[in-house]
């Protein structure tokens, strides 16, 4: 598998001249201007992020209506945070990227949200084929939390008030991952039926939120994990297991933890990874052209 280098890069994007221009690739290549239809190439104007019409002057400005449009970050610190996250398996902290772009930590927590969004931007249809789905949990334990925020988890009469949110995970065996956040009052048969194609053949545990779905899909098999049985020929739910262990290890060996209203964004992150895994020295140009 070849591998985009940080020497590469640096070749790639020296400036942010050298970013700008690559947006502006990404976004009007073979433009024609849209005020005299001039088919000359636009030229950079000089202390400005934009082009223009070298026939009326008319101005185009690259970078608006992208998540770089009000920046006062050099690009090349945007297009280097881009980077990172495609150079690893879990993730890149916002106190990593505080750290190596010497910039506070609200900038980089925002950076970092918004390079999510533009890994999240895959647009995937309904999954077909065998498709695996299960859900799977997220919250900071109560043991862990301090005595103060310990209090505070319970209910009156004693009981632990619910502070875990729930993911729900479809994988088809060709790759592909679409993940739901589980707020709401949807049933787990209502996720299913928006993320999976009513002609796959469905695979999940024996939950009874999946009951009735055998009469909707072309096929619903189940392994009952209670009694031990994991693999039945190639009915199993392991696919989508080891793509939790990677969301797992992303939020509690990166971020340590996850706000529940942020967790959509970091699911679609792990899922945007996972589907690319094979192709890395392609992640970042994939990344850039959701840009546009």
């Amino acid at each position: 598998m070849n591998k985009y280098t940080i020497v590469e890069f640096r070749e790639d994007y020296p400036n942010d001249d050298a970013c700008l221009d690559k947006i502006f690739q990404l976004r009007y290549n073979n433009l024609v201007c849209p005020k005299c239809v001039s088919d000359k190439a636009f030229v950079r104007v000089k202390g400005r992020r934009s082009y223009c019409c070298p026939n009326c002057a008319f101005q185009i400005y690259p970078t608006q209506g992208t998540i770089f449009e009000k920046t006062t970050m050099p690009l090349t610190y945007w297009f280097y945070a881009i980077f990172l996250q495609t150079t690893t398996r879990n993730g890149v902290a916002a106190k990593e990227l505080e750290r190596q772009l010497s910039v506070c930590y609200k900038t980089a927590l925002r950076m970092s949200h918004q390079i999510k969004r533009l890994m999240a931007n895959e647009k995937i249809d309904k999954l077909t084929g065998i498709v695996e789905t299960d859900e799977s949990y997220f919250g900071m334990k109560v043991t862990n939390m301090n005595k103060k925020k310990r209090a505070t988890m319970y209910n009156e009469d004693g009981s632990l008030k619910e502070n875990k949110t729930g993911v729900m995970g479809f994988i088809s065996r060709d790759g592909k991952v679409k993940t739901e956040v589980m707020h709401g009052g949807k049933t787990f048969k209502d996720r299913v039926r928006d993320n999976v194609s009513t002609d796959a053949s469905l695979v999940t545990d024996s939950h009874k939120g999946y009951e009735g779905l055998d009469l909707e899909f072309f096929k619903h098999e189940t392994v009952n994990h209670a009694l031990g049985e994991y693999k039945r020929d190639e009915w199993h739910t392991n696919t989508i297991e080891g793509f939790w262990s990677q969301l797992k290890r992303t939020i509690k060996g990166t971020h340590i933890h996850v706000d529940a209203k942020y967790l959509q964004l970091y699911a679609d992150e792990v899922a945007f990874r996972y589907m690319n895994r094979e192709k890395q020295e392609q992640m970042f140009n994939i990344i850039l052209s959701h840009v546009v």
